[in-house]
C-alpha cells in the first residue's frame, strides 16, 4: 500500500522506550510485561522445613498447615505459632495430594502406595484406609464433594481411571477415634503403621467382601511417572521404605517420636464425634485401628483420560449446590501417536474434561476441553513440537474462579477456559519452557508456581502483576488462604513458605484478627523477594486496562525487524505472532510453502456456541501483514526497531503499517472472548509478503481455504485517515500494475567522448519510449479509459464534503482516489553512472494505478503491447524487454452492506462523531483476491492518522488511535451477534 506522504512531525526532544525487561527464565513470548524487581509484592512471613524431603502437597484448615512429603509423612504445623505439631505416618510412598473437609473435620491424603487415607483433623488420628479397585498405580489427585445430595471422595489414578467412594453418614459406621495430640508428646509422630494395598495381608480383606480386592503380597508400587523425573536436590537422602508386611496397629502401640528440640504445642481436645463409615464395602482391620474401605468396580470410570490424571478441581454454581468436576491429564499416549497420522489429519488434544456428578452414580463426562491441533507430514502444518508448545502439553495443575478454569501445564503455559461456553479465553505464559506445577486463586488474583522456583501473579484482567523467586527448588504445591491474604508454597528444597500477598496492585492488607504475625522473622532475606509491581504503570489509574498489554506486545513485535526480504527475521516474527495469538485464546499455526515465501500465520478465535435452533454465528476473516519496509536509521529520532513513546505517539517501524492494527484487532477479539461476549468466530490471516506484493499468498491461502471455512465478511485495517482528527472508513482502493522496461545493446559501456554520436544509445531509446506513455496526467495507452466507471452523484457530493475537511478541491481528491494514473519510479543504468559513460543498458520501473471497472490483465497486456509498438517505431538496433512484475486488482466496498453499516456504527459510537467515507489511492493485492475467493464483501477500518509516516522515517501511531481502534473492533464484533444480518 502507498501511505500518505506528509512532512515528518517535529522530532521529539525526549524519548520513552518500551523495553522488554528480562529476569532469569523470562518468557520471551509472553504478552504480559514481566514485572521489574522494583517493589515487593509478597512478604515472606515464615519458612517451615521438613526432614530433607520435597513438599509434594499442601492443605490447611483453621488451625493447621498440612504438608505431604516425598518421604511418606504428613507434617502438621500449627498455623499460628508455626511450630511442628506432629507427623502423620502411615503411607509407604510419597504423599501426592492433600485436601481437607471442614464440614467433616477430615484430612484426605493420597499416595504413590496406591491408597487414600482419611485422618481426623481434631485428634490427628487415622480413621480410614481406602483401597482403590484394580491396579490403580499412584493416586495423584483428590476431590471431596459435600452437598445436600452427596458426600463422596473422588480420586484420579495413574492407570487413567477415576474412582470414588460414598462417604455419607448414612452409609458409614463410626470408627474408633481415640488418640489426640493432647495424649502424646509434643511434635510426636502419630504412626498408624499402614501398608499399601499391595502389602495388606490377605486376612485384611476377604474376596467375599463386596468391592474388596485381594492384593498381591510383596508387589512393588509402580514408579511415579512425574515427580520422580525431577532432579533430586544435592544431599537429599533416599526416602526410607516401610516394610510392606507391616500390619495395622492399635491406638495403644502408635509410635511416638520426640524431636531433639522440644516445641510447645497447644492442647487439642478430643472431638465429640468423628464421622465414621459403615456398609458392606468397609472391612474392619482392627477394632481400634482405621477401617479399610474398598472401591467397588461399579464406582470406577475406566480410561477417563488417555494419560495419568494429575489434577482435579470442583466447579460450583452460584448457589454452591450444583457441583461439577474438572480433571487434568497428561495424554502421553496420544502425543506418541501423532507422528503416524496421515497427511492433513487432525487430532483434538484431550487434556482436560468436565464431569457431571449425579448422586449415587459414576461421574458423567459433560465436555472435553481440547485444542484442535493440525498434525500432518506436509510443510503446511506445524510440527509436533510447535503444537505441543502452544497447547502446553500435560495439564499439571488446576484452579477455578467464578466459572473460569485455569489449567497449568508444561512449557510455562496457563490456559484460561470459560466453563459456560467451553471456550479457551487466554493462554498465559509464566516462563518459556518451565513447567507450571501448582495454581492458586486468591480473590481475583491467580498465582502460578513454576519448576524454576518462581511465583507469578496475574490480575483478573490477565495482567502479569508480580513475579518473585520463592524457592531454590521446584515449587510443587501451593494453597491460598483468602481470609488472611496468604499464599503458602511447598517445594523440592524441603521447605514450606508462608507469604503475605497484597491485591492485584501489590497493596498491603489492612490489619485484622486473621492476619499472620508481622514481627520480623530471622530467615527473611531481601533476595528472597524479587518481585514486582509496575512502579508507575500499575499504580496509575487504569493500570489494569488490557491496552497496557497491547502496547507491551507491540514493543515485542516491533523489536523483530521483519523486513519482507529478511527471511530469518520474518520467520521469528511469524513464530512470535503465532504464540501471541495462542495466548490470546486462538488456535494458531503457521503455513509455509516450499517456495522462498514467508510463512502465513493463521489463528481462529471461536465464539460462544449459538442457542439451539439459532442460525449459525457469523464468521469474520481479518487480513493483515507482519512484514515491514526497511528502515535505515538515518533520519530517525530513535531506533526504528525499538518502540518509543513521545507526546502521545508510539514510534517504530510497523507500528501503523501493519503491526499495531493487527495486534489491536487480536486484543479486541480476545477481550470479548474473556468477557464471554464473543458471538462470532474470527479467523485471522497475517502474511509476511504484503510489502513485496503478496508473493505466494494465493498459494498459501488455497492450502488452508477449507480450514478457514465459510466467511461472512472480511475485515482489513491497513490504511489511514484523511487527516489527523476525523475518523474514517475506507471503501475503495485503486489497483496497480507494476512493470519493468529494459533496453540494452550488445556493446559494453563506452565513453561518450569516444563513441558519442556513433552509436544508438539505450538511454535515448528509453526516453523516447517513456515519452509515449503519458502526456501530463493523461495516459496515452490506446483504449485505456474505455471501461472506467462513471462517478456517481453521491460520490461527487461526498468528495465536496471531504474537500472542505481537507482544504483541497474535489478534483484533486478524485485524481488521487478514483482516477487512473501512470508513474515512472526509477531509471537504473549499467556501469558507474558517471557523466562521461554511455550505459549499455537502462531499466525503468513503471506502474499504472487502475480504477473500477478497468481490467488488470487487459491493462497489463495493453501496456506491454504499447511499449513494444513504440520501440518498433524507433527502428533501433537495441533490444527491448518488457516484464509485468506484479499486479493488484482495484477494490470497491458495498456501502449498503449490513456489515459496512455495523462498522460505521461502531466508529460513530466510539468516537462520537460521524465518520468520513474515504477511498485510497494505494493498493492491497490480497483484499480483492479474498473477496473473490471467499464470495463475500470486505471492510476497511483505518486506525492511523494521515501523519503516521508509514514507509517513511519516524513512523508513528497515536496511543489514543490504537486503543480506540481496538475499542471500535470490539463494538463491531459485539454488534454482529445482535444484528439481523442478511
Amino acid at each position: 500500500m502507498v501511505p500518505h506522504l506528509t512532512p515528518p512531525p517535529t522530532p521529539p526532544t525526549r524519548t520513552i522506550h518500551y523495553a522488554c525487561p528480562h529476569l532469569p527464565n523470562a518468557c520471551l513470548a509472553s504478552l504480559s510485561r514481566t514485572p521489574p524487581p522494583e517493589a515487593a509484592a509478597a512478604r515472606l512471613v515464615h519458612t517451615l522445613r521438613q526432614e530433607e524431603s520435597s513438599v509434594l502437597s499442601l492443605t490447611a484448615d483453621e488451625r493447621f498447615i498440612y504438608s505431604g512429603s516425598q518421604g511418606m509423612d504428613i507434617y502438621v504445623w500449627d498455623r499460628h505459632t508455626f511450630s511442628h505439631t506432629a507427623s502423620l505416618q502411615g503411607h509407604t510412598d510419597s504423599v501426592l495430594a492433600l485436601i481437607h473437609s471442614p464440614e467433616r473435620q477430615w484430612l484426605f491424603s493420597s499416595s504413590g502406595d496406591s491408597t487414600v487415607r482419611i485422618w481426623c483433623t481434631q485428634t490427628l488420628s487415622p480413621l480410614y484406609t481406602i483401597v482403590p479397585h484394580g491396579e490403580s498405580g499412584d493416586i495423584f489427585s483428590l476431590s471431596y464433594v459435600h452437598t445436600p445430595t452427596q458426600q463422596r471422595l473422588i480420586f484420579g489414578c495413574q492407570n487413567t481411571s477415576l474412582q470414588w467412594v460414598d462417604l455419607s453418614p448414612s452409609t458409614l459406621q463410626p470408627p474408633s477415634c481415640q488418640v489426640g495430640v493432647g495424649d502424646v508428646s509434643p511434635a510426636g509422630s502419630i504412626y498408624g503403621s499402614f501398608s499399601s494395598n499391595a502389602g495388606l495381608d490377605n486376612g485384611a480383606q476377604s474376596q467375599n467382601t463386596p468391592g474388596a480386592q485381594t492384593p498381591i503380597s510383596g508387589s512393588t508400587p509402580p514408579k511415579h511417572k512425574f515427580f520422580d523425573s525431577f532432579p533430586q536436590p544435592a544431599g537429599r537422602p533416599t526416602a526410607p521404605q516401610r516394610p510392606s508386611t507391616a500390619v495395622l496397629t492399635t491406638a495403644s502401640n502408635l509410635s511416638l517420636q520426640r524431636p531433639s528440640t522440644p516445641i510447645t504445642t497447644p492442647k487439642i481436645n478430643k472431638p465429640t464425634n468423628c464421622d465414621g463409615v459403615d456398609g458392606a464395602k468397609v472391612t474392619e482391620k482392627d477394632e481400634d485401628g482405621p477401617r479399610i474401605i474398598t472401591v467397588p468396580p461399579e464406582h470406577v470410570v475406566n480410561s477417563a483420560h488417555y494419560g495419568y490424571i494429575y489434577c482435579m478441581a470442583l466447579v460450583r454454581d452460584a448457589s454452591g449446590d450444583q457441583v461439577r468436576l474438572v480433571t487434568g491429564s497428561g495424554d502421553e499416549e496420544t502425543k506418541a501417536s501423532w507422528l503416524y497420522l496421515p497427511f492433513h489429519a487432525h487430532i483434538d488434544r484431550v487434556v482436560m474434561q468436565l464431569w457431571e456428578l449425579p448422586p449415587d452414580n459414576n461421574p458423567v463426562l459433560q465436555h472435553t476441553f481440547s485444542r484442535e491441533v493440525p498434525m500432518a507430514l506436509d510443510p503446511t502444518a506445524p510440527s509436533a513440537e510447535e503444537a505441543d508448545e502452544d497447547v502446553g502439553g500435560a495439564v499439571l495443575a488446576l484452579a477455578v474462579r467464578d466459572g473460569t478454569i485455569f489449567a497449568g501445564g508444561q512449557a510455562g503455559r496457563v490456559a484460561v477456559w470459560d466453563v459456560e461456553t467451553a471456550t479457551l479465553v487466554r493462554v498465559l505464559v509464566a516462563a518459556e519452557g518451565v513447567d507450571v506445577l501448582s495454581l492458586s486463586v486468591l480473590g481475583q488474583d491467580l498465582y502460578a508456581c513454576t519448576a524454576d522456583g518462581y511465583v507469578h501473579r496475574w490480575s483478573s484482567t490477565f495482567q502479569h502483576t508480580a513475579v518473585y523467586h520463592a524457592h531454590s527448588g521446584i515449587i510443587l504445591s501451593s494453597i491460598a488462604i483468602g481470609s488472611s491474604g496468604v499464599l503458602i508454597t511447598g517445594a523440592g528444597d524441603s521447605s514450606v513458605k508462608i507469604w503475605e500477598v497484597g491485591g492485584a496492585r501489590g497493596r498491603r492488607r489492612g490489619t485484622s484478627k486473621d492476619e499472620w504475625p508481622s514481627e520480623p522473622i530471622d530467615d527473611i532475606h531481601e533476595e528472597d523477594v524479587l518481585g514486582l509491581v509496575y512502579e508507575e504503570e500499575l499504580q496509575a489509574e487504569g493500570a489494569d486496562d488490557p491496552s497496557n498489554a497491547l502496547i507491551y506486545a507491540l514493543s515485542k513485535f516491533v523489536a523483530i525487524p521483519s523486513v519482507s526480504s529478511a527471511r530469518e527475521d520474518c520467520k521469528q516474527a511469524a513464530v512470535w505472532l503465532k504464540k501471541c495469538f495462542s495466548q490470546l485464546g486462538a488456535d494458531s499455526y503457521l503455513v509455509s510453502s516450499a517456495e522462498n515465501v514467508n510463512s502465513l500465520v493463521v489463528a481462529t478465535f471461536r465464539g460462544r456456541p449459538p442457542a439451539p435452533g439459532a442460525p449459525r454465528r457469523p464468521r469474520i476473516l481479518f487480513y493483515g501483514h507482519y512484514d515491514v519496509i526497511s528502515a535505515p536509521p538515518l533520519g530517525w529520532v530513535s531506533d526504528p526497531f525499538k518502540l518509543s513513546g513521545h507526546n502521545g505517539g508510539l514510534y517504530g517501524r510497523g507500528v501503523s503499517d501493519d503491526k499495531g492494527p493487527t495486534l489491536a484487532v487480536a486484543f479486541a477479539v480476545s477481550s470479548l472472548l474473556s468477557r464471554r461476549m464473543l458471538d462470532v468466530d474470527v479467523v485471522m490471516l497475517v502474511e509476511g509478503e504484503e510489502e513485496a506484493g503478496s508473493a505466494g499468498f494465493k498459494g498459501l491461502f488455497e492450502s488452508v481455504k477449507d480450514r478457514v471455512g465459510e466467511i461472512n465478511c472480511i475485515l482489513v485495517s491497513n490504511s489511514f485517515w484523511i487527516d489527523d482528527v476525523t475518523p474514517c472508513v475506507t471503501y475503495g482502493l485503486r489497483g496497480v500494475v507494476h512493470s519493468s522496461i529494459e533496453i540494452s545493446s550488445e556493446r559494453p559501456d563506452v565513453h561518450s567522448g569516444v563513441e558519442g554520436g556513433a552509436i544508438v544509445e539505450p538511454m535515448i531509446d528509453m526516453v523516447k519510449v517513456l515519452a509515449t506513455l503519458a502526456s501530463g496526467s493523461k495516459v496515452l495507452i490506446p483504449s485505456f479509459y474505455d471501461k472506467i466507471r462513471p462517478q456517481p452523484e453521491e460520490e461527487r457530493l461526498l468528495y465536496e464534503k471531504i474537500a472542505e475537511v481537507t482544504k483541497t478541491t474535489p478534483t484533486s481528491i478524485a485524481s488521487r482516489w478514483s482516477e487512473p494514473s501512470l508513474s515512472i519510479h526509477s531509471l537504473n543504468v549499467s556501469g558507474p553512472g558517471n557523466a562521461t559513460v554511455i550505459p549499455s543498458s537502462v531499466k525503468a520501473k513503471v506502474s499504472i494505478r487502475i480504477v473500477p471497472d478497468q481490467d488488470t490483465e487487459e491493462i497489463a497486456t495493453s501496456l506491454v503491447k504499447h511499449v513494444n509498438n513504440a520501440f518498433e517505431e524507433l527502428q533501433s538496433p537495441n533490444v527491448l524487454k518488457v516484464q509485468i512484475d506484479r499486479t493488484a486488482d482495484w477494490w470497491l466496498g458495498e456501502l449498503d452492506d449490513d456489515y459496512f453499516r455495523a462498522l460505521e456504527d461502531a466508529v460513530r459510537n466510539e468516537w462520537q462523531v460521524e465518520p468520513l467515507r474515504i477511498r485510497e489511492g494505494g493498493s492491497i493485492p490480497s483484499v480483492p483476491f479474498l473477496e473473490k475467493a471467499l464470495g463475500c464483501h470486505a471492510l476497511h477500518l483505518p486506525m492511523g492518522q494521515s501523519s503516521d509516516q508509514a514507509h517513511l522515517q519516524n513512523e508513528r501511531i497515536s496511543v489514543n488511535n490504537l486503543r480506540k481502534g481496538q475499542a471500535v473492533v470490539e463494538r463491531f464484533l459485539a454488534s454482529l451477534g445482535k444484528r439481523e444480518l442478511s
